[in-house]
């Protein structure tokens, strides 16, 4: 975990509004000498920031960048009526957000939540165990920790309410019938990966559970001139073609996440299926769903009262699945 020190600060404030400046600009706004600042600038570029040196002009960062911001975020949390306690962490470098919950001590105030947020991480993981790609301050690496008054057995279908409460943060943001969720947890803009999330029960007692919601939402890359080798990736700009200031889009998903996780654990996930089906991007097409023993092929028939995907193969067979990668079926 590391955090920017003031110079390091100040420079990415400067540099935020995606203008050049010059190292002598630079140095005098921080009162330091050129040499410096280009120690401090190479520092930055080490830790994964994209600044530019033009020669004979200064540095630049590719777009606007606007940093986390603890107050930003916490303002806008109690603002929109966020009803919990909350511990909010930002980080400018960690490895995972949701390692570094599982670290923390277990509170026993079971209405506290803490939000773990960083500009970059370095161990991001996804499902499966696969790499989360994670460049720094663009997107949205945030995890968080509920305390929940239940058994974990009212836990299933937590994923899928979790993918609903992102889908609504986004709709807020960039309404679009065009993003969908691919069972469980992934969203989707066309057949490019816009949001994962993991989902790590810690611990129960006494009709006690806590679970830890990791969410990687990809906000303000390039990711059409970006690609990444080994899968297809969007972000919120290249769906909008804008900017998006995080700090806004955090507090809303945290207070959705509060709202609907509320609502199924109070209720069940029976009360979200007609906005389920609504969402569902698999609903209808002929898939393939692989597991750690074998692999099933047919037509996708929604989800059930448990949030099992339900997979009805050619012969008309259907199977109910709790695991699994989905993809579309690829003919020969």
């Amino acid at each position: 975990m590391m955090q920017l020190n003031p110079s390091q600060l100040t420079l990415l404030q400067i540099l935020g509004d995606g203008c050049c400046h010059s190292g002598n600009e630079l140095g005098q706004a921080l009162g330091i000498t050129r040499s410096a600042v280009w120690k401090q600038i190479n520092q930055l570029i080490d830790l994964g920031v994209p600044i530019t040196g033009i020669l004979h002009q200064g540095y630049q960062l590719p777009h606007q960048l606007v940093l986390l911001n603890q107050q930003q975020i916490t303002r806008e949390l109690k603002n929109n009526g966020f009803k919990s306690s909350f511990n909010l962490h930002l980080f400018t470098s960690i490895d995972s957000t949701n390692r570094y919950l599982k670290d923390l001590s277990l509170s026993q105030d079971n209405k506290l939540v803490d939000i773990c947020c960083a500009e970059i991480q370095n161990q991001g993981r996804g499902r499966f165990g696969r790499s989360w790609h994670s460049p720094f301050g663009d997107n949205i690496y945030c995890s968080s920790l509920w305390r929940l008054n239940c058994d974990l057995s009212k836990l299933s279908g937590l994923s899928l309410i979790t993918s609903l409460a992102v889908l609504a943060t986004i709709n807020e943001f960039h309404p679009s019938s065009d993003i969908k969720i691919k069972w469980p947890n992934d969203i989707l803009w066309g057949n490019k990966k816009l949001c994962g999330s993991l989902i790590e029960i810690m611990a129960e007692s006494h009709g006690n559970a806590q679970v830890i919601i990791g969410i990687g939402l990809n906000v303000n890359t390039d990711t059409k001139n970006h690609p990444l080798p080994d899968k297809p990736w969007c972000s919120l700009f290249e769906i909008s073609q804008k900017y998006y200031d995080r700090n806004q889009i955090i507090a809303k998903l945290i207070i959705n996440l509060e709202h609907y996780i509320k609502e199924f654990v109070n209720k069940d996930l029976n009360s979200f299926m007609n906005e389920w089906n609504k969402n569902d991007y698999l609903a209808g097409k002929y898939i393939t769903v692989t597991q750690s023993l074998n692999t099933l092929s047919g037509i996708a028939r929604g989800i059930n009262q448990e949030g099992l995907l339900i997979l009805e193969e050619e012969q008309g067979t259907l199977h109910c699945l709790s695991s699994g990668d989905t993809s579309l079926h690829q003919e020969n």
